[in-house]
């Protein structure tokens, strides 16, 4: 082989090796992003979830006092 053929080889596997590297950055980039995204996600879903809890509990609570309230005045 002469060294010609071996510089032309020699970059080739060079530029396959630079092509390889990107997508595998490119794909972990990816990876991250997915990761992030979806960790947002949960914490929003579950920040979401405490702020439906306490609307419940506050309701329950409202409820609670007006039905006292009305158990109150019945018996006044």
């Amino acid at each position: 082989m002469s060294t010609e053929e071996q510089a032309r080889k020699s970059m080739a596997e060079s530029r396959q090796n630079d092509e390889h590297f990107e997508e595998t950055m490119l794909n972990r980039a990816e990876e991250k992003l997915e990761q992030s995204g979806s960790k947002e996600i949960e914490k929003e879903a579950r920040e979401r979830l405490v702020e439906s809890r306490q609307h419940d509990k506050h309701l329950q609570q409202s409820m609670l006092t007006r039905s006292e309230e009305k158990i109150i005045d019945s018996e006044s």
